[in-house]
């Protein structure tokens, strides 16, 4: 199959998936406009946090291809947060 064997997929599939269910969940408990930016990449950011979590405890067990796919996914929403920070 090559370079996206499963354990590659679901590390990048839980690595977006979890901040952005957070991100979900956070805007829908919060009164949110969407001329608050600044507040949006707050939370945006913040949502990135248990992705740590994530990539320690698959190194923790050895599993480095899902480790390489959740700090892929880290980066890719960290760059999603820079733009919102310096786009909006």
């Amino acid at each position: 199959m090559g370079f996206l064997t499963k354990k590659l997929r679901w590390g990048l599939l839980l690595g977006f998936g979890l901040p952005l269910f957070m991100l979900g969940v956070a805007l829908l408990n919060i009164d949110f406009e969407l001329t608050e930016v600044d507040k949006f990449a707050g939370i945006a950011t913040l949502c990135a946090l248990p992705n740590l979590l994530l990539f320690f405890g698959s190194l923790r067990k050895n599993e480095d291809t899902f480790a390489f796919g959740v700090l892929a996914s880290s980066i890719l929403w960290a760059l999603f947060t820079f733009g919102l920070k310096l786009f909006g």
